[in-house]
């Protein structure tokens, strides 16, 4: 495949997963940030992060980097990948919004969607050189 074109469907993936995740963060974070506290941002992102992470896998596994190799394997792999990326995500949300004194969910929202946005193609780099590798398929033919 063409890499232009895997970059598109990937970048459509992203964005779908994206709004999967961001409209989640914003629910959450409207109806349970005061009650959660200091940890509000980790909670919410972590949650919206399941969601739409799983949906990102399935949709980069079958549609984007077409891969025929274990699922499993690059189930275990792609999660090794997204938990230190939604902590980064999490942590400079959470950095960002203290040093700016943010309170409001929109605009803790708009600040993850900025970071977010710096992680998109150091994800997308490692997705396809090891999480969905197609080295790793022509070793199993």
């Amino acid at each position: 495949m063409g890499k232009f074109k895997q970059l598109i469907k990937y970048s459509l993936s992203s964005v779908a997963s994206w709004v999967i995740d961001n409209g989640l963060f914003l629910l959450l974070k409207t109806l349970l940030g005061t009650r959660l506290g200091m940890s509000a941002d980790l909670v919410c992102t972590a949650v919206a992060r399941a969601f739409s992470s799983f949906f990102n896998f399935n949709a980069n596994n079958k549609l984007v980097f077409e891969h025929e190799g274990g699922y499993g394997k690059a189930l275990l792999r792609y999660y090794c990948l997204a938990v230190p990326i939604m902590l980064c995500s999490a942590g400079l949300v959470t950095l960002l919004d203290r040093a700016l004194g943010v309170t409001a969910p929109a605009l803790s929202t708009a600040i993850k969607i900025c970071v977010d946005a710096v992680l998109f193609l150091a994800s997308y780099s490692i997705q396809k050189k090891w999480v969905f590798s197609q080295n790793e398929n022509k070793k199993d033919s």
